[in-house]
């Protein structure tokens, strides 16, 4: 098993991995989203925003993850108000329950604190939680959407 950084080359396999994801996490596929992806992919691995990891076995990924960067004004639990938050977490079906995504968070937490982010923040599907619980993941209320 090998463990990298994902680069430009890798974004059509981002993009299937990220649909599968979505479909996983239970959002039914509604219009070709494939173009707002690779912009995004482009756009965030080309400033650095954000950086994803691939899990490769005998040459083919079968599991990535990423972590994107961001700052939020500073407050008392998090003076420098930067984050990290976790994100695009897949792993093909045949090889999930093995540890690979632990091993991905893990890498994907040591980039984080090499950069200065102490508050690693994550949205987690069904299958994923049990895993981020192992981390020490916990859940924090008042969380908020408006359409």
């Amino acid at each position: 098993m090998v463990y990298r950084r994902a680069e430009t080359d890798d974004i059509p396999t981002l993009l299937e991995f990220r649909k599968q994801q979505l479909v996983d996490e239970g959002q039914p596929p509604k219009g070709n989203i494939d173009h707002e992806i690779t912009k995004f992919f482009e756009k965030s691995l080309a400033e650095g925003s954000m950086i994803q990891y691939l899990s490769i076995k005998d040459g083919t990924i079968i599991a990535t993850g990423g972590v994107h960067f961001y700052a939020y004004p500073p407050s008392f639990m998090n003076p420098t108000g930067k984050i990290a938050y976790i994100a695009c977490m897949y792993t093909l079906p045949e090889y999930r329950g093995k540890g690979i995504a632990t091993a991905i968070m893990h890498i994907l937490m040591d980039e984080a604190s090499l950069m200065g982010y102490d508050v690693i923040r994550l949205h987690a599907s069904k299958l994923g939680r049990p895993v981020y619980q192992k981390l020490g993941f916990e859940g924090t209320p008042g969380f908020m959407t408006k359409r």
